[in-house]
């Protein structure tokens, strides 16, 4: 049964829009500046950086989205609304009025949305590294889901085929989704969506959700894969209040989402970018007046959600000794491809090592109790049980360092067996069509 949550009032939405449009024409280069990035510790375990959040800080550093001939980013035949054309003290009594209300809407969005990590339970540790068991998720038959968001042109979808070639993860864009969708004849809403993208409006939350739920389901389903237990890559999604509003509605009984990978570009080389691509992609919205609605789109409803998945990390965080269930990963994007992808790799080895970490406490669990049957499943039979090391007895792990590859992983820890038996034992695991199984083991005995 889903959880019964406090729905986002339409009125809330439509009052955000105002305030947003007056206060919140952010800078994208300085607002993302400040947001909280994710750095890999020297330790196995993550560290992800807060942001400075306050009104002061986003009002202090906010500017409205001109377009390059000086006509607003809403269309050439309109006008800019700026805080200086207001008499200095009116303007910041404005944006301030504004900024509070728009943070009460980010309050009030994240406490909707703090059950959107679904049936995870609060993180555990593995010999000192903080991981979310996700064993509940296959007995629910949940999919794992990470967000991934940014600005148009921000190289969300290079990084996502960089990401599916080494993780072998699913990569659903809504975008993606709802162009083929307009293009279906069969389809009953491709007129709608067609218009809607063309304007570079954002589509009814039904209609995206609805492509999305189809596309997970299919993927989920298919016969003979090589790889199970998947992550999807939600790509473009959710773009503002409403979609999380939706997520929450439809959602949580059947996913978990672990996180998102949130893509941060200044807006002038997002502009080119865009442009560039535009010569060969064939996407009718891949032009310039499109474009700068798509900036202000993702300026004025986008950023908001990001700061509400913020919020709720943070609440998570508040109540859990080992840490929040949501992470959100903020990373430059303005660099190469392959800078980016440095920092994309250490965000998803974080995701993906909480999937490592629960096949091999698990397995240690059946080792402890003799059993058997889940030790053969876990090892898919190619390992056997070393009655010197794998009896029947608990056993205390510390020092864990996990090295994830892709879909290979190492995961090394000391082991207390019994009293005068310790050993450095490090195991090899591999993702296969049932998940992750060990494939290896080997032991060092401290003497």
């Amino acid at each position: 049964m889903k959880p019964a949550l406090p729905a986002v009032s339409m009125a809330i939405i439509a009052s955000a829009t105002t305030s947003v449009g007056v206060a919140r024409g952010f800078n994208f280069a300085k607002q993302l500046a400040r947001s909280r990035s994710f750095r890999p510790s020297s330790a196995s375990a993550p560290q992800f950086r807060r942001a400075l959040s306050s009104p002061l800080h986003r009002t202090a550093f906010s500017t409205c989205f001109v377009g390059s001939e000086g006509a607003a980013s809403e269309g050439t035949g309109s006008t800019s609304t700026s805080l200086s054309s207001a008499p200095p003290a009116k303007a910041s009594a404005v944006a301030s009025s504004s900024a509070e209300g728009a943070d009460d809407e980010i309050e009030q969005t994240a406490r909707n949305a703090l059950s959107i990590t679904g049936s995870l339970p609060a993180p555990l540790n593995f010999g000192g590294i903080p991981y979310l068991d996700t064993s509940s998720l296959a007995e629910n038959h949940a999919h794992r889901v990470v967000f991934i968001l940014g600005g148009p042109g921000a190289g969300k979808g290079t990084q996502s085929e960089r990401i599916v070639d080494t993780y072998k993860c699913v990569h659903l864009s809504v975008g993606d989704l709802l162009r083929a969708g307009a293009e279906k004849p069969d389809y009953p809403h491709a007129d709608l969506v067609k218009e809607t993208l063309i304007k570079g409006k954002i589509v009814p939350v039904e209609l995206s959700l609805g492509l999305l739920r189809i596309a997970m389901d299919e993927k989920a389903d298919e016969k003979d894969a090589e790889y199970g237990s998947r992550l999807f890559l939600v790509d473009g999604f959710p773009r503002n209040f409403d979609n999380v509003q939706g997520w929450m509605e439809h959602m949580p009984s059947y996913t978990a989402v672990l996180g998102a990978l949130v893509y941060n570009c200044p807006i002038e080389v997002l502009e080119q970018r865009i442009m560039a691509r535009a010569e060969t992609s064939g996407r009718s919205d891949d032009n310039l007046d499109s474009a700068r609605r798509r900036f202000k789109t993702f300026h004025e409803q986008t950023e908001p959600v990001v700061h509400a998945l913020e919020r709720v990390e943070d609440m998570q965080a508040e109540k859990n000794a080992e840490g929040s269930q949501l992470h959100i990963a903020n990373i430059d994007a303005t660099g190469t491809v392959e800078d980016v992808w440095k920092e994309t790799e250490a965000a998803m080895d974080a995701y993906v090592r909480n999937d490592v970490l629960t096949a091999n406490a698990q397995l240690l669990k059946a080792i402890e109790d003799g059993d058997i049957d889940k030790f053969t499943e876990l090892c898919e039979g190619k390992l056997e049980v070393d009655p010197v090391y794998e009896g029947p007895t608990p056993s205390v792990v510390s020092n864990a360092q996990v090295d994830i590859r892709g879909t290979k992983a190492v995961v090394s820890y000391d082991r207390q067996i019994k009293e005068g038996l310790k050993v450095r034992e490090t195991r090899e695991w591999s993702h296969g069509p049932t998940g992750w199984t060990c494939i290896s083991v080997a032991r060092e005995v401290d003497e």
